[in-house]
């Protein structure tokens, strides 16, 4: 039996996002946009659902841990009602998703502690209003999720 060791309690969403990568210094960008979607959300992370992961000779988890300067700018614009948030984060794990005949990626991202992190928990309050809707049309059509 696997023990649980997740810092904080994770809610199951469904948010359309876009993925840079970019310098943490300069925020010049280094890759992308890549999209996906936010399948559940935390304090620390999130975890991702995404269809594309390189770009070039670019993978977005590989490339991104091994350069020291780069981090993921997580960039929510959808539904409109959110507004435009930007988050800060660095790829923590990745694992296959299949469904069927879907092949995808989940990736594991954990919150880049950066200046702006208070910001940063004010975007996620946002972001979790009508959280269940999302989640119950994710829930209904995943019932792989953790394979």
């Amino acid at each position: 039996m696997a023990i649980e060791q997740r810092r904080s309690e994770r809610i199951d969403d469904f948010i359309p996002l876009e993925i840079r990568v970019v310098h943490a210094s300069d925020g010049q960008e280094l890759a992308g946009p890549f999209s996906g979607r936010i399948i559940d959300i935390s304090d620390h992370g999130v975890c991702l659902l995404m269809t594309q992961i390189m770009v070039r000779a670019f993978h977005v988890f590989h490339s991104t841990r091994d350069a020291e300067d780069a981090v993921l700018q997580l960039v929510i614009d959808q539904p409109p009602e959110f507004g435009r948030h930007v988050l800060t984060a660095r790829p923590v794990w990745m694992h296959l998703f299949r469904q069927d005949e879907i092949r995808a990626f989940k990736m594991g991202v954990e919150f880049a502690e950066t200046p702006e992190v208070e910001q940063m928990r004010e975007s996620l309050a946002d972001l979790c209003k009508d959280r269940e809707t999302r989640s119950a049309w994710w829930q209904q059509h995943s019932q792989a999720r953790d394979s």
